[in-house]
């Protein structure tokens, strides 16, 4: 008889708990592919403008890897939206690395 008050008490307790995990992957799920869907189709965009261009332009910019600068430039965006995102969910804010000599408490004097 007490094995089913413990069970009901867990229920209750693990229930809320798993629906709130559920809640933030689904969110991150849609989030993160929202996000990849938008900037596949800026990059594509990009690539489409420049490929437009005359054939001299885009040997010169193909040369100068002006398409691996975009490449770049668009992860690091994604990866700014994807540690953001983190924060948010774990609800940590960025604590200060560096504080000015003799500015306040945790300061070191040189």
């Amino acid at each position: 008889m007490h094995f089913v008050w413990i069970v009901q008490l867990i229920i209750l307790i693990i229930g809320p708990l798993i629906k709130m995990v559920l809640r933030m992957i689904g969110f991150g799920f849609v989030t993160y592919f929202g996000i990849n869907l938008i900037i596949d189709q800026a990059k594509d965009y990009i690539i489409a403008q420049v490929g437009q261009s005359g054939a001299a332009i885009v040997s010169i910019l193909g040369l100068m890897k002006v398409d691996v600068c975009i490449n770049i430039m668009l992860a690091a965006v994604t990866t700014r939206f994807i540690l953001s995102g983190f924060n948010k969910a774990t609800d940590s804010k960025r604590q200060r690395v560096w504080t000015k000599p003799g500015g306040g408490p945790g300061s070191i004097e040189a």
